[in-house]
């Protein structure tokens, strides 16, 4: 059975009993080759008979590292066979935005086997988790954008998306603005090889799903000469495309759940494709006119869709139930999993969004992303208008300059290693187009393919993904060719939401990001 190797945990449960090596980052001043020089001091984890937990020191900006650090939170399990350990293997879940200690140290099991000859290691990106969080609020005060129509159809309802995307920039300015310009990918890149030299490796060996395979092909552009074994598995997209282009936009995940639910006797949408999909629009279009209570809140369309998109990316029979419950009128369980990731001891939707929007300069008229959804309510009409409306995501940021992700990866051959890229040609998250894409830059590299649907492949329940991911890990075994692996059904992931989208559907960042 697959294992999810994130579940919800308190944060008062992590924090209690964290020893004061463990702050959020001191602010002092040492050199570029003190900084490399370090070791992390390694201690118990509180909660945690196994994993052990330390921290490094980074620069705050990295073109001055001798100004000032803040500090960096780590994780690992030790190799269970030392004399056979090939060293470090730093492993990143997703996001942005999203920890990877408190993760960890909640179920560290699922990438066990990996422990026969590595160190497994994690740790929080800048911004997220015990590495200097942000925070774009006073306690208990709500966030600007929670109760605003996120699929606007007047002026008004315009104006006020717009005035709430202002007013959670302005909030993150004014509570975290010296650390803002500091909030990048390249940034977290730059903080990899502090890591990697810090824990004593000449090269960087790296497992990263989702965004964090994003994060590895970055890694790999800026340190080419640095790069071991890697494993990029759903890989977002360095450069994704514009997200309000209403021709573009498309329901293809969603009709992908419709057609296997549409031979299901459970399927509440019944048994034809096309009338299935006309029944989900209408059920939408009624949520947007008229909510349904739940507890904790209300479930309204764009509501109804991100827990239509969580569900999707590896719960298919949960799906099928939480629209049944819907349709009946009971929204719980469609609400249950769009707030699931909405802010929890995994997920900082303020790290989110600085991180997104720093990587992303693109800040679209927002009369043109009407008129643009206007369209994608026709070319998509399950999800179309909220994955337009979701270009507004970055409005009110200002671009940081030098922080945007570059428009490819590389223009030519790379110097980097072979590496790994796993990817599933139905990932409802990220086009498999983009995999292809990634894999193409990056030179002799392999493509391992799990034809199904899901996001991301290892550890997934895909027995022919990890074969070929843990040969190539453990053992130096990079296939001579790309491999195929057969027909899979979502089914679990190692990832959990929220991931940044890269594919034209509603599938964007979590955390109301529409």
């Amino acid at each position: 059975m697959t294992r999810r190797l994130l579940r919800v945990l308190p944060v008062a449960a992590i924090l209690i009993g964290v020893p004061a090596w463990w702050g959020y980052g001191a602010l002092t001043a040492q050199s570029d080759a003190a900084l490399r020089a370090q070791r992390p001091v390694w201690e118990r984890c509180p909660g945690s008979l196994d994993v052990q937990c330390a921290h490094i020191k980074v620069p705050l900006d990295h073109g001055a590292p001798e100004e000032r650090t803040i500090d960096l939170a780590l994780a690992r399990l030790p190799a269970r066979h030392p004399e056979r350990r090939l060293g470090s293997l730093v492993v990143n879940f997703g996001g942005p935005g999203v920890t990877g200690v408190t993760s960890f140290i909640q179920d560290p099991e699922p990438l066990n086997g990996l422990r026969a000859r590595y160190d497994i290691v994690v740790f929080d990106p800048r911004g997220v988790g015990e590495s200097s969080p942000i925070n774009c609020r006073p306690a208990g005060e709500p966030r600007p954008y929670l109760g605003v129509d996120r699929t606007p159809e007047t002026p008004q309802e315009i104006n006020a998306l717009v005035r709430a995307r202002n007013e959670h920039a302005a909030a993150c300015r004014r509570m975290a603005g010296w650390l803002l310009p500091h909030l990048n990918t390249k940034t977290t890149a730059r903080d990899l090889d502090i890591l990697r030299s810090a824990l004593g490796e000449s090269r960087l060996n790296f497992l990263g799903f989702s965004y964090g395979g994003g994060l590895g092909a970055v890694y790999a552009e800026l340190y080419q000469d640095k790069v071991g074994r890697m494993v990029l598995d759903a890989p977002a997209a360095i450069d994704a495309p514009p997200l309000y282009d209403g021709t573009a936009v498309s329901d293809e995940p969603i009709r992908a759940f419709v057609e296997d639910c549409a031979g299901r006797p459970d399927c509440p949408l019944g048994p034809e494709v096309d009338a299935g999909l006309e029944r989900l629009s209408t059920f939408l279009a009624r949520l947007d006119s008229h909510p349904l209570d739940v507890s904790g809140g209300r479930l309204d369309d764009a509501a109804a869709v991100e827990g239509i998109e969580q569900l999707l990316r590896d719960d298919w029979p949960g799906l099928r139930r939480a629209l049944a419950k819907g349709l009946e009128g009971d929204g719980s369980r469609l609400h249950a999993a769009a707030t699931l990731s909405d802010e929890d001891a995994f997920f900082s939707r303020d790290a989110h969004a600085a991180i997104s929007c720093a990587d992303d300069p693109t800040r679209p008229d927002p009369g043109e992303v009407a008129r643009q959804a206007g369209i994608a309510r026709r070319t998509a009409p399950v999800t179309g208008a909220l994955t337009v409306w979701s270009a507004l995501y970055c409005q009110g940021w200002d671009p940081v300059p030098g922080t945007a992700l570059p428009s490819r990866l590389h223009d030519g051959p790379t110097k980097v290693p072979p590496v790994m890229v796993v990817g599933v040609d139905g990932d409802p998250v990220v086009p498999y187009e983009g995999v292809q894409e990634l894999r193409a830059t990056l030179t002799d590299s392999v493509l391992v393919t799990l034809h199904g649907h899901g996001h991301t492949a290892y550890r997934s329940g895909a027995r022919c993904v990890d074969e070929a991911v843990d040969a190539y890990l453990l053992e130096g075994r990079l296939p001579a060719a790309d491999v195929e692996c057969g027909t899979a059904g979502a089914s679990g992931s190692l990832v959990r939401a929220p991931q940044r989208s890269t594919r034209r559907t509603s599938l964007r960042p979590r955390g109301g990001a529409g």
